[in-house]
């Protein structure tokens, strides 16, 4: 592509013909490829000439921008790259063309023009580039007398805002607070300009943190935020309390001396979309200024954010609860499930009962009292759904005395088929919560009437009509996937009595399960995500069944199987079609990874037909169903033991295949966890596949795309592989211990909660390779192989005592370092006892010992007194 017209081919790329198109596509691929500045020059010079057609302006910016950034991470480093790699003075030039285009009369082309004014800014300063940039869109913005330059000036610094590193722009977070504030403030006559000021300053607030510290400039942005807030144009009046909501977030404890008015502000504005729908919007940012609210305190409650409280929810509820209620009564019959005002006032509430607990009680009980028999069902659905949303937060005490009425009304209005269909819709809901948080106030003529199978004397007449849920879970798929929630949540609860020979769930499992498996099948159980949550409460029903259901269980397995061989043949047409046969043996296998896992070796006999039909799944490459296949073929594993070996030669492929798939991370990190069933199955016998094994775990370590949450797991298979192969391990030893090392000096930001959790999974995962490692090459005889490497194994448990009294350390880490102190004095026995009986060593062991000794964690204490006697008593 010469230094020609790119119009007509960018209008080509815009043809439904694709004949016409995709030459044209080709045409810019190749040019991005072969001359990217020239490409973009010719781009930023189509968007900024007036003269063109607004469509291929639209495009050219469009296009331009999207050569500078992504959604990957990866392909963002790239861009970004490639972009610094042209030179200045072409950069320059397309800069200069691009920064013409914000006075644009046309909105759409100024617009487009800023966004890539803002992804340009992201890539160059922080490199400290550009750095007249933010002066002249600040002096755009101040000084210009174009409201086309100001509003798109403005909409610029929002963007540059948005993306950057805040460290990069707070030396110019006065410059950037002055432009936003001259375009937002009242009088500005400009309504596109105010709008644009106000979101610049939702973007811009993480930058001006010094600026909220003093008293008079808050002042200034609180006063014209809040002014925002009464603009005429709706628009603004939405940003604006959207940005009210980001300062909760940020700035709560310099909220005090502006609560009065935001209550006032928030509380009316919530008064007002209740009366006028088309506040809903105003409204909605309103009840999330609360919701917000609720959260910060919450964080400071539980310690996870500074304190102190200011207890403004306790402080103001009493007008909001009503007014949240009120808000709830203002729904849809056919709501979709969309965000409206009555589902954000429902969120809030819950928020608000959890945290203040009790005390929201005796504000929603008086409505629920007043509106559950109502003649109008928006109040009888809003009185039902108040009581849902505050079931958690109170305790059992502040809830008991109404809860039987309460669920005996809820079970009435969802088993009464004239009720109206969202009221049985929220109270099936609302039965679910009571089952999750509840159970124990669920008394046994309510079991009985909600769950029992119903009925018939021998002429076929009705004696007793089947539970009000069963029954339910035929209604409107709306109400049957509550129902379905409702069962997941009481088969949950079994989970302490799974192992138990009899359990709640044991009298209840046929008549569950035949129920589950027919509302699977309904025509349709596609709606409103019917299908997947029967599967679920089907999957978690049989996890949590005892012993005394195993017959019956595995009487399951034949008619899935079944069920799944059956999806190979259904007919597809469309990608609809396809997209459901792939959801289909998705769940299938779900399902069958779960009985498989219950009968143990019980299910061998069917492991033929469940790996054949499994292979079939894999060879269709859809990963998003490998996933559960892959858990299927683990538990498959689990239940044949050696004898899955017959099916490893057909299963290898595929699951290398599994464990290359960086890019899909959920997958290549359950065919790890596969790989440690094969191990602890095969033992031995797995060797002829471990240098594949082993060559494609390395590779994903060193894998620098792969998600870092895969890792750890991957650290841990090594050990599961050297149990199985004990003395074969040798082989592996020298570049597995380097990789184990390796990973041992990995440091995170310990101010990061999200890195120290990873940091723990991932020296867990080290501690359980070097222990499986020790434990394998012990079996054999093998012990001094290890001891090169035994001193990497003492520095990281030097440096996890050193990150104890920091509490960087978890108490699962200190179990597993107490653990491998045990087993490399048991497995190297006096080489080690040597050096941990030394200075400086025998310091740190002890100190983590006596650590793990006190720990809460009984089986951390017990692990902790069984190394301290094999290491430091004979």
């Amino acid at each position: 592509m010469g230094d020609t017209d790119i119009g007509p081919i960018l209008l080509a790329a815009q043809s439904a013909d694709p004949a016409v198109r995709q030459p044209a596509e080709q045409q810019l691929e190749a040019a991005k490829a072969s001359n990217l500045p020239l490409l973009l020059n010719l781009l930023a010079r189509e968007l900024s000439n007036e003269v063109k057609e607004l469509t291929t302006r639209q495009l050219a910016g469009v296009l331009l921008k999207n050569c500078l950034t992504a959604k990957s991470a990866d392909l963002v480093q790239q861009r970004q790259a490639a972009w610094l790699a042209i030179s200045p003075a072409e950069r320059h030039t397309i800069k200069t063309a691009v920064l013409g285009a914000l006075a644009s009369p046309q909105q759409s082309a100024r617009h487009t023009a800023a966004q890539v004014i803002g992804a340009i800014g992201v890539i160059e300063l922080p490199h400290a580039q550009w750095p007249e940039l933010i002066q002249g869109l600040a002096d755009n913005t101040t000084a210009s007398g174009n409201d086309f330059l100001k509003q798109s000036s403005l909409e610029a610094l929002g963007f540059v805002c948005e993306e950057i590193d805040p460290a990069v722009l707070e030396p110019q977070a006065n410059l950037i607070l002055t432009a936003v504030v001259s375009g937002m403030r009242k009088e500005e006559p400009n309504m596109d300009v105010r709008l644009a000021g106000v979101r610049a300053m939702t973007n811009a607030l993480e930058f001006v943190e010094k600026n909220f510290e003093v008293e008079v400039e808050r002042n200034i942005i609180m006063q014209t935020v809040c002014e925002a807030t009464q603009a005429e144009k709706q628009e603004i009046k939405v940003a604006a309390y959207e940005c009210i909501v980001v300062i909760a977030e940020l700035y709560y404890d310099k909220l005090p001396a502006y609560m009065p008015a935001l209550y006032q502000l928030t509380l009316a504005a919530l008064q007002k979309a209740t009366a006028d729908e088309s506040e809903e919007d105003v409204g909605k940012q309103a009840i999330e200024f609360w919701t917000t609210i609720c959260d910060k305190e919450m964080e400071i409650e539980d310690e996870e954010a500074p304190g102190p409280s200011h207890n403004f929810v306790k402080q103001g509820m009493g007008q909001l609860v009503g007014l949240l209620l009120e808000a709830m009564c203002k729904q849809d019959e056919d709501e979709d499930g969309g965000f409206t005002l009555a589902s954000a006032a429902a969120t809030c509430l819950a928020q608000i009962a959890l945290t203040v607990h009790d005390d929201v009680v005796g504000h929603v009980i008086p409505f629920i009292q007043a509106n559950i028999d109502s003649a109008d069902w928006h109040r009888t659905e809003a009185a039902t759904l108040a009581w849902g949303s505050v079931l958690e937060g109170p305790s059992d005490l502040a809830l008991q005395p109404f809860m039987v009425p309460a669920l005996e009304k809820m079970i009435s209005l969802v088993g009464t088929p004239t009720t109206a269909l969202p009221v049985r819709d929220t109270a099936a809901w609302t039965i679910a919560r009571i089952c999750e948080h509840h159970t124990a106030s669920i008394q046994p003529q309510h079991w009985h009437v909600m769950l029992r199978e119903g009925s018939v004397d021998p002429s076929g007449a009705l004696i007793e009509p089947e539970g009000v849920l069963l029954m339910a879970l035929k209604d409107h798929t709306r109400v049957a996937e509550k129902v379905c929630t409702a069962l997941y949540a009481l088969a949950e609860q079994v989970e302490d009595e799974r192992n138990n020979p009899s359990n709640r769930l044991s009298g209840l499992f046929v008549t569950l399960a035949k129920a589950l498996l027919a509302c699977t099948e309904r025509h349709d159980a596609g709606e409103n995500n019917l299908r997947v949550s029967a599967y679920e409460a089907l999957n978690m029903v049989i996890t949590n069944a005892a012993k005394d259901t195993h017959v019956s269980v595995g009487q399951l397995l034949p008619l899935v199987i079944s069920r799944l061989e059956g999806t190979f043949a259904m007919p597809i047409v469309s990608s609809d079609d396809r997209e459901a046969q792939t959801e289909l043996q998705g769940l299938l296998c779900a399902t069958l990874q779960v009985i498989t896992q219950k009968l143990g070796p019980q299910a061998a006999p069917h492991a033929d037909q469940m790996m054949n039909l499994c292979l079939q799944v894999f060879a269709s490459r859809n990963s998003s169903v490998h996933e559960e296949a892959l858990l299927a073929v683990g538990s498959v594993a689990t239940a044949t033991g050696r004898a899955f070996e017959k099916y490893m030669p057909h299963f290898r492929p595929f699951l290398s295949l599994g464990l290359s798939n960086y890019e899909e991370f959920m997958v290549c990190n359950v065919a790890i966890g596969v790989v440690g069933d094969i191990c602890r199955a095969l033992e031995k016998q797995v060797m002829p596949y471990c240098d594949e094994l082993v060559h494609l775990l390395l590779r994903n370590l060193q894998n620098p795309a792969l998600n870092r949450n895969v890792k750890p797991p991957i650290l841990s298979c090594f050990g599961d592989i050297a149990l199985a192969i004990e003395g074969g391990f040798e082989k592996y030893m020298q570049v597995t211990m380097s990789m184990l090392v390796q990973a041992s000096q990995t440091t995170v930001d310990t101010e990061n909660p999200d890195l120290v959790e990873y940091l723990n999974q991932l020296r867990e995962g080290i501690f359980e390779a070097y222990t499986g490692v020790l434990q394998g090459l012990r079996a054999e005889n093998k012990a001094t192989v290890f001891e090169p490497y035994m001193m990497g194994a003492l520095e990281l448990i030097r440096v996890c005592n050193d990150g104890v009294p920091q509490n960087v350390t978890g108490d699962s880490v200190v179990h597993a370092a107490v653990g491998l102190i045990g087993d490399l004095a048991q497995t190297l026995g006096e080489p080690f006892k040597r050096v941990a009986r030394s200075s400086p060593h025998k310091e740190y062991l002890k100190a983590l010992l006596k650590h793990g000794k006190e720990s809460p964690n009984k089986e951390t204490g017990e692990a902790a007194k069984w190394a301290s006697q094999i290491a430091f008593k004979d």
